[in-house]
């Protein structure tokens, strides 16, 4: 019997949560390799990767603390410097039969909007985190001629799942209701995409090698709110009171990647209720 070939794929932040789920599930289609070593040691990187042959790579890997100025220069170094080099030294290494690299960008590229964020929109990130994410999308949009290669971008929404850590919303509203009776600035819009979903939508995009950035979101919202009163009635089971003062939205428009094929997503309810210790 002909042995079937499996399709190489090297991925970075395979101990994160998305990294480390994706493996998990696929790694008996494709033949995964996890890079072992943290991005910004770029001398081991451009060793480690001298010695590699492969068919795709996906960059998970990203330091994910939004606002805190004391990680600007680690961020900058972590999730701007680290890929767009990556990328560069892939791109001169020349490897036979590789053809698509996929970035997983994020949500917080586009900032705040009253209704379904599509594609399309104009990208002003409020946050250092989306600021970043932003740079290196900018850098591919800007330079993909020169690369022989495709690339892709992934702009995922909220993610849920099990064994999420602090950090997340579920785990943080869940042990913040456990403290206090009263949440404040919640009231506002969400999307939320379960991990097995975006798991899915991701091996989709390095199949068809999609190119144009494309939002990884359920395309359902919901309040965080009434997010929290789920959460509580399974997990916390107290009353709590929730301030009403209105914030900011984001949610996502999965037009585009239903039209690729990802036709069913876990509902709101299930994504939430997921969570495991």
């Amino acid at each position: 019997m002909k042995k079937t070939y499996k399709k190489k794929i090297v991925i970075t932040g395979g101990s994160g949560l998305l990294g480390s789920y994706f493996y998990k599930k696929y790694k008996n289609i494709y033949s995964i390799t996890k890079y072992p070593h943290r991005i910004e040691k770029f001398k081991k990187f451009k060793k480690w990767i001298s010695k590699r042959k492969f068919n795709h790579f996906i960059h998970f890997a990203a330091i994910t603390k939004n606002e805190s100025k004391q990680f600007k220069k680690i961020l900058n170094l972590v999730n701007v410097k680290s890929p767009i080099r990556i990328l560069n030294t892939i791109n001169k290494k020349k490897i036979n039969d590789f053809s698509y690299f996929l970035f997983i960008s994020s949500s917080h590229v586009y900032g705040y909007s009253k209704v379904k964020i599509k594609e399309t929109k104009k990208r002003v990130p409020r946050n250092i985190y989306g600021k970043t994410k932003k740079k290196v999308e900018d850098y591919i949009i800007n330079n993909r001629k020169k690369f022989n290669f495709k690339i892709g971008i992934a702009r995922i929404f909220n993610i849920t799942g099990p064994k999420q850590k602090k950090g997340y919303f579920v785990p943080d509203m869940i042990s913040k209701m456990k403290n206090i009776k009263m949440i404040k600035n919640i009231n506002q819009f969400r999307d939320f995409i379960h991990i097995d979903d975006v798991s899915k939508s991701i091996k989709l995009l390095i199949e068809k090698k999609i190119e144009n950035p494309i939002n990884l979101s359920s395309g359902e919202k919901i309040n965080l709110i009434n997010a929290c009163k789920i959460l509580n009635k399974k997990f916390v089971k107290k009353e709590i009171s929730f301030d009403t003062k209105r914030g900011k939205d984001i949610f996502g428009d999965n037009t585009f990647l239903k039209r690729l094929g990802v036709k069913k997503f876990k509902s709101v309810n299930q994504s939430l209720l997921s969570y495991k210790k």
